[in-house]
């Protein structure tokens, strides 16, 4: 049977919308992979000194909603006496890369660092994130450190650490020594916690201690690699939910700050956050006229979420 002027119009009307859908739905972010590979965020991380191709961070990708970078050094060969600055200290003490990037409400972080506890013995330990969004201060515990076992990656939910420093930077023996309670795990995000400085001047804040105001509002899924990916980085990657963390609107500054427990060294980051979600507006016009030549308007309003 012939088809009637009606049903070709309305497929015509089908693969208009079709199009109009093609054309405008947003593309979709690339997949970021919480396992300590960085290669999902385009840059390299060499596996050690000497070996080709060497570290790279300078070619991030550009589909996976990147918001800012640090890039403090790339030098993969400066061993354990080496100056990076701004600090004396090598390869062990470094802190070289920080990337973010934002998926709808899930924040992704990739911190690069030199630190190798296996290689360190009792002389150094990561510090944690601090997080800073709309004036309000959030740290995450990165946990780990010295004493924590050779190579072994740490994941949500172990124990963390606090550890206390001489006036060197230099970890005071394999242990922490000061108080870590036991809520407070790897991952965790805790505001209201207590921060401790480095000991070199200017002092910085570099690591999380909570205490009994304390609130954990979240746990990010998380990774800490130390030896477990490369044998000359160990590289700390996480993906959290901020949709909590942002102010009425969706929107917020956020402010990223790490350093080793000695800060030496420093990678941050600072950048506005939006989570405006454009949607339809219901009831899109359709305007049928009269005639097998119909002609169709479509109107679309976009609005905001509230």
């Amino acid at each position: 049977m012939r088809s009637t002027g009606f049903f070709r119009s309305s497929a015509k009307l089908s693969a208009v919308l079709a199009g109009i859908a093609l054309l405008s739905a947003p593309a979709a972010a690339a997949t970021i992979t919480i396992d300590g590979n960085l290669s999902d965020w385009g840059i390299t991380v060499s596996d050690s000194p000497g070996s080709t191709p060497l570290s790279n961070f300078s070619n991030l990708s550009t589909t996976i909603g990147l918001q800012a970078s640090f890039v403090e050094d790339q030098n993969d060969n400066a061993g354990d006496g080496g100056f990076l600055g701004p600090n004396q200290g090598g390869q062990n003490y470094d802190a070289e890369f920080l990337g973010v990037a934002l998926q709808n409400t899930t924040l992704f972080i990739a911190i690069v660092t030199g630190q190798r506890p296996d290689n360190g013995a009792t002389r150094y330990s990561p510090g944690d994130i601090m997080l800073t969004i709309n004036n309000n201060l959030y740290g995450i515990e990165v946990g780990g450190g010295v004493g924590g076992g050779a190579g072994a990656a740490i994941t949500e939910g172990a124990a963390g650490s606090t550890y206390n420093v001489n006036s060197n930077g230099f970890t005071n023996g394999t242990t922490p020594l000061l108080a870590t309670a036991a809520a407070q795990t790897a991952g965790s995000v805790w505001i209201g916690a207590d921060w401790i400085n480095d000991p070199i001047a200017p002092a910085t804040p570099v690591q999380m201690k909570i205490n009994g105001t304390s609130t954990q509002v979240g746990t990010a899924n998380y990774v800490y690699t130390r030896n477990s990916v490369t044998s000359q980085h160990s590289i700390i990657e996480l993906a959290l939910d901020i949709s909590n963390l942002l102010d009425e609107d969706g929107e917020g500054l956020i402010g990223i700050h790490w350093s080793p427990s000695c800060g030496n060294d420093i990678v941050q980051a600072l950048f506005t956050a939006s989570m405006e979600t454009q949607i339809p507006e219901p009831g899109s016009v359709i305007v049928w006229v009269a005639g097998f030549g119909a002609m169709i308007g479509l109107r679309y309003r976009r609005r905001r979420r509230a």
